[in-house]
């Protein structure tokens, strides 16, 4: 039985973790806006991340990559030397610095929740 238990855990697991795959993430996308930006865009396959940029009174929103979400990789791209950003990875989270829980942890996550309570 627990053997049993064990297999149906990780074949959740398992399809929980496909069911996002494939997903293309949408990010809010402005360049040297003065204001939040109300435009949004579907990211390439190869962006996985949203970034939002700050420097002076103007913001740039855009789809980005999360190995490229430093201050090094943005400054060289921008060309930029004084800048705030930040990185998120969930749609439209680049409206705000306010950071949320992932989809996809929050679906496995309850999927082992409701595995627990069964057993």
């Amino acid at each position: 039985m627990m053997k049993m238990n064990c297999i149906l855990l990780t074949v959740c697991l398992v399809l929980a973790a496909l069911c996002s795959s494939g997903y293309a993430l949408r990010c809010y996308h402005c360049e040297n806006s003065p204001t939040l930006c109300k435009t949004n865009s579907t990211c390439l396959p190869t962006e996985d991340t949203c970034l939002q940029m700050k420097f002076g009174k103007l913001r740039t929103f855009s789809c980005w990559k999360a190995s490229q979400c430093n201050v090094n990789e943005i400054a060289v791209f921008f060309q930029l030397d004084n800048f705030d950003y930040f990185c998120c990875q969930r749609d439209l989270c680049n409206k705000s610095p306010i950071t949320g829980v992932n989809k996809a942890a929050l679906g496995v996550a309850s999927v082992v929740t409701v595995l627990w309570m069964l057993l």
